[in-house]
């Protein structure tokens, strides 16, 4: 699970001959659905699901990208990246939920992450296709910028996405089964 080539379908690879402009403005249209979804879900909800909650997910993205920000800040640095996924221990997810107590916060954290990887990415550009060491195995700089901008950006944005068209069928069909209990009640059947 190191390696995002090992888990990634082989037309996923066509990213990676994207531009660093393209890259970061698909990334920031991923990152406006999850603002998107995460703000329509609302605080109340944002904690429900347990290990699948709309934070949780949100979070464990932040951390990735926080990962991967700290994986190009090593290259830059000339240094080896540390190994290891921390970013998908759950001790490291609730950090971040900690220190992102309110959506809000959370967003605001995601989009700094966001400009940051940028701005490395943009420091690192003549290096992309290098293969570094790092927490996903040897592989080059651009494959942990597409695995984490696009890739995991979207898997976020479409798992709280999924979550919002649940929680607006749940509310029509309770919406539905009230109105059908008022008609009931007034005789009007």
């Amino acid at each position: 699970m190191n390696q995002p080539d090992r888990d990634r379908p082989a037309a996923f690879g066509a990213f990676d001959a994207l531009p660093l402009d393209a890259l970061e403005e698909a990334c920031g249209e991923l990152h406006r659905r999850i603002g998107v979804a995460l703000r329509a879900i609302g605080e109340a909800e944002a904690d429900e699901g347990g290990r699948e909650a709309p934070r949780r997910t949100v979070a464990g993205y932040a951390a990735s990208l926080e990962l991967a920000c700290a994986t190009f800040g090593a290259a830059a640095a000339g240094i080896t990246a540390a190994g290891g996924r921390a970013d998908r221990h759950p001790a490291s997810v609730a950090a971040v939920m900690y220190g992102t107590p309110t959506i809000p916060a959370l967003l605001a954290r995601l989009e700094q992450d966001r400009r940051i990887l940028a701005s490395l990415a943009r420091h690192e550009e003549s290096h992309l296709d290098g293969v570094v060491a790092g927490p996903w195995g040897e592989v080059s700089l651009r494959r942990v910028l597409t695995e984490v901008a696009l890739g995991e950006a979207s898997r976020c944005a479409q798992a709280l996405e999924a979550r919002l068209a649940a929680i607006d069928a749940a509310e029509q069909a309770r919406m539905a089964a009230h109105q059908a209990e008022e008609r009931g009640e007034s005789g009007l059947v």
